[in-house]
């Protein structure tokens, strides 16, 4: 059975249950990422606090995203793994402990803290993936990855977690998403097997040193880190704005839940068709067509939608589906960075998700700067134009096969 799933899907059988245990652990490390911002809104904080703190949260993310692969190297990706599940217990102890008294300093340590686990998790067993899958195959199986990081994330995460607020109080959805951080962490450790990689020479210091020289010795990762960092800025920005703006707008938090977690069943399946179509036809490509071209476009559009359709719920669905697509053609960014250096593969996942990371931090961070002062509209233009410049930029990600191909055109 994993023989022919490994063939159709490009999931090797080695890994499969790790693909299934990251969407456990997913769900559980971000379960509250939908409506968290709106909820403290409630307990007091302004909007300019919370946007900080989730600023904050994403600036953890992109540290520990960036040393994860460095961090792999040095320990193994499955005590890296480990790790990811004893901090989600203690920074969730913090976090809670925050939230029951209202005490603002222990609410940001401890989501500032709960910012290092998914990212040791999650990207542990990307570099898995990145070593333990054929070059021909990568593209559908950094898909797959990404599909199931947004079935707990995204798709499953928002609509369950709404579902949950009604039932029961906040603090219990936390202590919830614990639980599934364990079953998560347990199926992908107990039943994954992955391989064992050489320790590391150097020091992590001494890696994060190669993996800043890294960008040096080879500027088109740095074009390479730019657009990943655009890539899911919408994503973490939406999750703290959309809450806020659309309820302006005459549109319901479970509207806005639902339209989103719809959003990333599309997106989760329109991510699988590009990866398929970049190995088929070169990742640049489908990078430089479609990823920034299209989501530029659904964010204007959902300009349109809010605005002049309030509370129109279909048409929300649309413009966030179209979102969803443009998100989806950055997907083959997973196999082409690290392929642009095939030799520093591992040093290249660090850029890979070093960029990922960044989304998470400069989404927030835009919301801080723009969404108060100068309102939702401003803030969406904004993020479209960045969008529109990462299409732009990643024609030049070009892997040698590309650099060789050029020439030898140009000697025809």
């Amino acid at each position: 059975m994993k023989n022919l799933i490994a063939e159709k899907t490009g999931i090797t059988k080695e890994l499969f249950w790790g693909y299934v245990g990251l969407i456990f652990f997913m769900l559980g490390a971000t379960i509250e990422t939908s409506w968290f911002s709106s909820y403290l809104t409630t307990l007091g904080f302004e909007v300019k606090v919370v946007s900080l703190l989730f600023s904050m949260y994403g600036i953890f993310v992109a540290f520990f995203s960036w040393v994860t692969s460095f961090l792999v190297n040095r320990f193994s990706t499955k005590r890296v793994m480990l790790a990811s599940l004893l901090l989600s217990f203690f920074s969730t102890g913090v976090l809670l402990f925050g939230l029951a008294t209202k005490q603002a300093g222990l609410i940001f340590l401890g989501y500032m803290l709960r910012g290092t686990v998914y990212p040791l998790f999650a990207y542990s067993f990307l570099v898995a993936i990145t070593l333990q899958t054929s070059d021909e195959k990568l593209g559908r199986g950094t898909s797959w990855f990404w599909l199931c990081f947004n079935l707990g994330m995204t798709i499953i995460g928002p609509v369950f977690s709404a579902q949950l607020l009604k039932q029961i109080d906040p603090i219990s959805i936390f202590l919830m998403g614990t639980g599934l951080i364990l079953i998560g962490g347990f199926v992908a450790l107990t039943r994954c097997e992955i391989q064992q990689t050489e320790a590391a020479s150097v020091t992590i210091l001494g890696e994060m040193k190669e993996g800043i020289q890294i960008l040096f010795q080879f500027p088109r990762l740095i074009i390479g880190l730019l657009v990943k960092g655009i890539n899911n800025i919408g994503q973490f920005g939406f999750v703290i704005m959309m809450p806020i703006f659309l309820l302006q707008h005459q549109f319901t938090l479970v509207q806005w839940t639902s339209a989103w977690a719809i959003c990333y069943v599309i997106n989760s399946f329109a991510g699988i068709v590009f990866g398929s179509l970049g190995d088929k036809y070169g990742w640049r490509k489908i990078v430089a067509l479609f990823s920034g071209t299209i989501t530029g476009v659904s964010c204007l559009l959902l300009i349109v939608v809010i605005n002049y359709f309030p509370g129109n719920f279909i048409l929300l669905i649309l413009a966030f589906s179209i979102f969803a697509i443009g998100i989806a053609a950055f997907t083959p960014l997973s196999a082409l960075i690290p392929s642009m250096v095939p030799e520093h593969k591992v040093t290249a996942i660090s850029v890979l998700n070093l960029g990922s990371g960044l989304s998470n931090f400069f989404g927030p961070m835009l919301v801080t700067l723009l969404f108060q002062q100068y309102g939702g509209n401003f803030t969406l233009v904004v993020f479209a134009v960045l969008y529109f410049s990462a299409s732009l930029l990643s024609v030049h990600l070009k892997t040698p096969a590309d650099t060789f191909s050029e020439e030898l055109k140009s000697l025809d």
